[in-house]
């Protein structure tokens, strides 16, 4: 049995919609988290070449936007964990499709917050490079695109705790 017939047979559980969106969030976090490591990481390997000394302060500004992918995998692991899905236990279809599309809206907010955060990013190592003593105010720019990652983070614990404790 294939991945894909797998689900096409049992899509009327409330487990295996919710599986989707626990997929969906770690997926779209980790895609997010790749093209905006690749943005900032570009950015830096090219100032690096002028200015090899400045790794250290770029560092931070080129790892920053990978917290996008953490933050999905924490999510979709804690939901498999909390939702009893090693263990095979039954979820209502309401609940499960409540998991999956407030999971897969999440992912979609890590996404296009950690491609936010690697133009940000990008922009703050031009910053440092061209001005090193501001690079401690240049890690505030992607810091601030940040507070939405950690809000979608925050907000999908929440909405995992409700909805597995609500009455759907």
């Amino acid at each position: 049995m294939t991945f894909a017939q797998f689900f096409a047979d049992n899509l009327n559980t409330g487990l295996h919609w919710a599986a989707i969106g626990f997929y969906a969030c770690m997926m779209l976090g980790g895609i997010g988290s790749a093209i905006a490591l690749s943005i900032a990481g570009t950015q830096a390997a090219g100032s690096l070449a002028e200015k090899p000394d400045l790794f250290g302060r770029l560092f931070v500004l080129m790892a920053l936007p990978a917290t996008q992918g953490l933050y999905g995998f924490v999510l979709a692991f804690l939901g498999m964990q909390l939702t009893g899905f090693n263990t095979g236990a039954e979820m209502s279809l309401n609940k499960g499709i409540a998991l999956c599309f407030s999971f897969a809206l999440i992912g979609g907010v890590l996404l296009f917050s950690a491609v936010n955060q690697g133009k940000a990013s990008a922009a703050a190592i031009n910053l440092t490079v061209k001005q090193p003593e501001k690079s401690g105010g240049a890690l505030l720019i992607p810091a601030l695109v940040e507070t939405y990652a950690l809000l979608a983070f925050v907000a999908g614990f929440l909405l995992l705790t409700f909805i597995q404790g609500s009455a759907l």
